[in-house]
């Protein structure tokens, strides 16, 4: 039996001619990858290296194009109501992809009803850094000092209801501590205030946190992995400190508009793994903090929902509501 939805993607197909023959071929022209951010952000940064080593191997230009704007729900939707044919595509990130459709987002798009996963490219655990004046060597005497001052701690954030804001809500949830939340507008504005000691701690990427942690301006208390990071191995991971729920990935992923041919899915998941095995692009990605994934379309399906397990109850708990 087929389903409305089934029904109204092949009648799409069907009425768009050469579509059937074209997805053989693809790609024939420009491909488009959609950053929802501004220039120079973590987004940005994986996917200009990405479309260079994308353009050596499918042998077409490929460009990114910055569609910013609703905390990534302006490029998000651009991509969702984009011609199904291979030739638009979004690199994506929890916020439009998890965070903002699990807290009520004004037309936030479904990723795995609205957009067609293609692959996971890269992910990367956050860090928990404190300032240098705070008394907590690690995670254990950070969460002992947490519950003999509840409230007093103050723990900077990229904003409300970014993947920093609610690594704190869930380790507050996990070991039953009360933090006060101070959002910034990104980790970058925070960290001046995280070395002064204005505030506490704080979450945030591996790019933006080592260089003032090698420079010791601040301290690293445990990474949000379940296992260390090659670019940080020293410090400990919350699954090895007692806190194996407390597993934090800012990831970016690599979607197309639903009713996308599986056979031009599946050739920029190929694709996709072949440009992330080139070392240059490796070395670029390692260098903002990101380790290559190399999945495909079925894997990031269940990463995607997962990460929505995950979330969903952290932000009903918190009421986070993003209207």
């Amino acid at each position: 039996m087929i389903t409305t939805t089934r029904r109204m993607l092949l009648a799409a197909t069907l009425a768009t001619p050469g579509l059937a023959r074209a997805q053989e071929s693809w790609p024939q022209r420009q491909v488009t990858l959609v950053v929802p951010f501004a220039p120079g952000g973590p987004v940005d940064n994986v996917a200009r290296p990405l479309a260079e080593g994308l353009r050596r191997t499918l042998g077409q230009p490929v460009i990114v194009e910055n569609r910013a704007g609703a905390g990534g729900l302006v490029g998000t939707r651009i991509v969702a109501a984009a011609r199904p044919d291979g030739y638009t595509m979004l690199v994506g990130s929890p916020g439009p992809l998890v965070i903002a459709p699990a807290a009520g987002a004004a037309d936030a798009p479904d990723p795995l009803q609205a957009l067609a996963p293609v692959a996971l490219i890269a992910d990367s655990p956050q860090i928990l850094a404190v300032t240098n004046a705070l008394p907590a060597t690690d995670l254990a005497s950070f969460v002992a000092l947490a519950k003999a001052r509840p409230g007093a701690l103050n723990l900077g954030s990229a904003g409300i209801g970014t993947t920093p804001h609610l690594a704190m809500e869930l380790l507050g949830q996990l070991a039953g501590i009360q933090m006060e939340h101070v959002p910034y507008r990104g980790t970058g504005a925070a960290l001046p205030d995280l070395i002064g000691g204005k505030i506490d701690a704080l979450f945030g990427d591996i790019s933006a946190l080592l260089p003032l942690l090698e420079s010791g301006s601040v301290r690293a208390l445990a990474i949000t992995a379940g296992t260390r990071s090659r670019l940080a191995p020293t410090i400990p991971t919350t699954a090895e400190l007692g806190f194996p729920a407390l597993v934090v990935r800012n990831f970016q992923a690599l979607l197309a508009p639903a009713g996308t041919p599986d056979a031009i899915l599946q050739r920029m998941a190929s694709a996709l793994t072949e440009a992330l095995g080139d070392e240059q692009i490796s070395a670029a990605l390692a260098r903002i903090g990101a380790q290559p994934a190399r999945s495909g379309p079925a894997h990031l399906a269940q990463y995607l929902a997962a990460e929505r397990t995950t979330w969903e109850p952290v932000i009903r708990r918190i009421g986070l509501r993003l209207n």
